[in-house]
């Protein structure tokens, strides 16, 4: 305003002194009204263009400063929206889970079999070994009988598996090719039908972790496949005496990872998202049919070598479990309150992998009803026995609390080192099938814990 005011004063003055000193006028022929307007209009026309350019140089500078604002807050949002984008689909893989569709097991258990064998779901076959079965040599010498009657238990039930591939833990002190060679025979001994058994690769199961994360690495490697069965033995146990003496080093052995004990898992695995065939009789179509003349809408897509006749089985089967991927880290050994500490994040990842832990982009994007880390109800480890899982099982409960997770870590758990000892290269697929059988039992998720001597694996198992 005093801008302008001066503005005013100094032309005026100026027009004033140019009208009366550099213009000629002749003022006895102008009349006063046109003297005072030709005074007055001038100056202020003069202002109000000056005040007119003024605001319009204001008004474009406010727009292009709006215009840039927008610009950017646009710019921010698409990146937001991009981040968001990338979060959800980050996400989503994570929470990518395994479906477990069958399972079936011959353990040697360290002492009574356990109470919550009577209330096997369906699909969940669990059978007892016998010290006295178990002969004295090797590994696949000792487990033969065993691993057959499974192959033959699956292969009866599900023809169609046997066009999986059977994935196969390396079994220690014993030949690839050879363990390779002996359970292919097993495969075909075990194939009991006058069909011919359809082809399929026996291969170890590659990468390291959890078994539920090194099957789903499988299959992300292999898309074209539908699904895989896991095979995994060993019996440490075998060729080995109650009464004979052993050695401090030994012992101490034992009371990490149990006495010696014996296993055979099986484990049936298929992805999400296979088309079933319709009916029976589309299922068991002219396989000579011309492809012009068959139904699009009928053709099922993902199965792989498994045939049209075995598909309906297979794709019929209740998911028992879905295992979600596991947190994984090092651990040292300093006390119970780093441990706990160290087990922090890979429970929590655990929880957010399995889709009971809200994970927001943000604060909006936030979802309480998406918390249900409490419906956990019961707890897979292989801690150690008494004297040495003590420090595992405390830290394991402290996170479990901080969870809201009503959870018992010794009479609502499962502990692979006291209940089924040292079952060797079995040990990552029996706690998988204690995880499954335990979720499909209690239509509830379970946690499992799998230690090694510096690495841990925390994931859960939960109901589809």
């Amino acid at each position: 305003m005093l801008k302008l005011l001066a503005l005013l004063c100094l032309s005026t003055l100026l027009w004033w002194a140019a009208l009366w000193l550099l213009i000629p006028l002749n003022w006895q022929q102008v009349s006063p009204t046109v003297m005072l307007l030709l005074h007055l209009l001038p100056p202020i026309l003069l202002t109000a263009l000056v005040q007119f350019w003024r605001s319009r140089q204001q008004r474009q500078e406010q727009a292009a400063a709006q215009a840039q604002a927008d610009a950017e807050a646009a710019e921010q949002q698409s990146r937001r929206d991009e981040a968001r984008t990338r979060h959800q689909a980050e996400l989503r893989s994570r929470q990518q889970a395994l479906p477990c569709r069958w399972l079936w097991v011959q353990a040697l258990p360290q002492r009574d079999e356990p109470a919550w064998l009577d209330e096997l779901p369906d699909g969940c076959a669990w059978e007892m070994l016998t010290e006295d079965g178990l002969e004295a040599g090797e590994t696949l010498d000792c487990l033969q009988d065993a691993a057959q009657a499974g192959l033959q238990a699956l292969y009866e039930e599900l023809p169609g598996a046997a066009a999986l591939p059977l994935l196969l833990e390396v079994l220690p002190k014993q030949s690839g090719i050879e363990q390779l060679a002996r359970i292919k025979q097993w495969q075909q001994q075990a194939w009991q039908s006058d069909v011919p058994q359809p082809a399929s690769d026996c291969r170890f199961l590659p990468g390291s972790g959890t078994l539920a994360d090194r099957v789903q690495q499988f299959l992300v490697q292999e898309p074209e496949l539908p699904g895989a069965v896991v095979l995994a033995l060993d019996a440490p146990r075998a060729g080995w005496e109650p009464d004979e003496d052993a050695d401090a080093g030994t012992r101490q052995q034992w009371r990490e990872q149990g006495m010696p004990g014996a296993a055979v898992v099986l484990l049936l695995f298929l992805r999400d998202g296979l088309s079933a065939p319709a009916s029976g009789v589309e299922a068991a179509a002219d396989p000579y049919q011309p492809y012009w003349e068959r139904d699009p809408a009928s053709v099922s897509a993902g199965w792989g070598r498994v045939p049209a006749g075995a598909q309906q089985g297979l794709a019929a089967l209740p998911v028992l479990a879905c295992l979600a991927q596991s947190g994984q880290g090092e651990l040292s050994r300093e006390g119970t309150l780093q441990l706990t500490r160290q087990l922090q994040p890979l429970l929590d990842n655990a929880l957010v992998n399995a889709a009971l832990l809200d994970f927001p982009f943000s604060a909006e994007d936030a979802d309480p009803q998406r918390n249900q880390a409490d419906s956990v109800a019961w707890l897979v480890h292989n801690g150690g026995d008494v004297d040495v899982g003590g420090t595992r099982l405390a830290a394991i409960g402290s996170n479990l609390t901080r969870h809201q997770i009503a959870l018992h870590p010794v009479d609502e758990a499962s502990n692979l080192v006291r209940e089924w000892g040292d079952v060797g290269a079995a040990a990552s697929a029996l706690l998988t099938a204690l995880a499954v059988t335990h979720c499909a039992r209690l239509a509830a998720p379970a946690v499992l814990a799998q230690f090694q001597p510096d690495h841990a694996a925390l994931s859960l198992a939960r109901p589809a």
